[in-house]
């Protein structure tokens, strides 16, 4: 059986910029409006089906450029996470916080000595 050889992570997805993706939505959505303006002016569409059309032909690239931003984003936050600082090894110590006893309990009796976790709920 052949070695496959040293290990080599996976590449990532190439990085592209916004830009390139929003010139070519925006000029295609100006283009198509022109085209229902047109068709509305000359008589071929009526009011309602020009305002849908419109409604639609702006509101496709919008959501495109809205939803490529939004995983650009969720990629940056990914590699930044990945840069976290593991918890120190000696977490246990100090996790949980020792519980603090209340003045009084919720229903206005003194406390009970009791510890109160939970911010003073029951659990």
């Amino acid at each position: 059986m052949k070695h496959p050889g040293p290990f080599r992570p996976e590449p990532r997805p190439p990085e592209f910029d916004l830009l390139s993706i929003i010139v070519p939505l925006v000029t295609m959505a100006f283009g198509v409006g022109i085209g229902l303006y047109c068709l509305h002016d000359g008589g071929r569409l009526g009011d309602e089906l020009y305002v849908a059309a419109m409604a639609f032909v702006v509101a496709v690239p919008a959501g495109i450029i809205v939803a490529i931003d939004i995983e650009r984003q969720a990629r940056r936050d990914a590699r930044a996470r990945s840069n976290e600082v593991p918890p120190p090894f000696d977490i246990n110590l100090v996790w949980p916080p020792e519980p603090t006893s209340r003045l009084d309990d919720e229903d206005g009796a003194a406390p009970s000595g009791k510890p109160q976790w939970f911010g003073g709920r029951k659990p």
